[in-house]
């Protein structure tokens, strides 16, 4: 297995302790057999954080990724989240954890999570709205939580719970840290066919130091954000 570049998993590391209500409601729902769409190696994590669960396949789509795992509960797929080979209600638990932006067609992969949930089971999804560029070129946009009722509606899933992480000042402090990955053009932040003129290498230096200057004061106005553009939503949803 490639290890990720240390700026990846210092993102990562972010993340987790920014979505700290994902780990509480992992911990509360996360039961019997789980699929895990897309997660790749967070079994690594889960079973650092002593989640509960009987097995744990992860749906892996790239065939260069695999995970040398010495555990009999676990087991790498390679296949697509949104046309899945498992059989209708084949697990208890299905998560989705920052993946429906990265395919074309999201309201199919939510409707092929809802197919293989068991009846009673859940689907615990982190859907953001905020994201910037990354994972290019596959990355696709973002999502409001009037787009999450309308998937979840088309996938027969009830929603049980929803979390709004983050807002308007902590979205605003991650796109001032993508700056810096985006201007360094880092894999994934940026794509050859982007242009940039004169003007951005004249005020970089500017902008990179506003950028360093505005992330400590967004993170502080943060502490009492608005939830009407958050990072991420946190979705706990039943199937009937």
């Amino acid at each position: 297995m490639k290890p990720k570049p240390l700026w990846i998993r210092a993102l990562y590391v972010a993340r987790d302790l920014r979505s700290r209500a994902l780990f509480r409601a992992l911990g509360q729902h996360c039961r019997g057999a789980v699929l895990d769409v897309g997660g790749w190696d967070f079994f690594l994590t889960a079973r650092q954080r002593k989640l509960e669960f009987e097995t744990w396949t992860s749906l892996e789509p790239d065939t260069s990724r695999s995970l040398d795992v010495a555990d009999p509960k676990f087991e790498l797929v390679h296949g697509d989240g949104c046309a899945m080979e498992f059989a209708d209600a084949s697990f208890d638990t299905v998560l989705c954890i920052q993946v429906v932006e990265h395919v074309p067609e999201p309201l199919a992969m939510v409707r092929e999570i809802g197919r293989v949930l068991r009846p009673g089971g859940r689907a615990i999804l982190l859907i953001p709205q905020t994201s910037t560029t990354h994972l290019a070129p596959h990355y696709y946009g973002n999502f409001s939580r009037f787009w999450i009722d309308h998937a979840l509606e088309g996938a027969g899933l009830e929603l049980e719970d929803h979390q709004p992480l983050g807002g308007v000042w902590s979205s605003a402090a991650s796109h001032h840290v993508f700056f810096f990955l985006q201007a360094l053009r880092l894999e994934g932040m940026s794509d050859e066919r982007v242009r940039r003129g004169p003007l951005f290498y004249l005020l970089l230096p500017f902008m990179a130091l506003w950028s360093l200057l505005s992330i400590p004061v967004c993170l502080l106005f943060s502490l009492g954000d608005l939830h009407e553009e958050p990072n991420n939503h946190l979705v706990v949803a039943r199937k009937h």
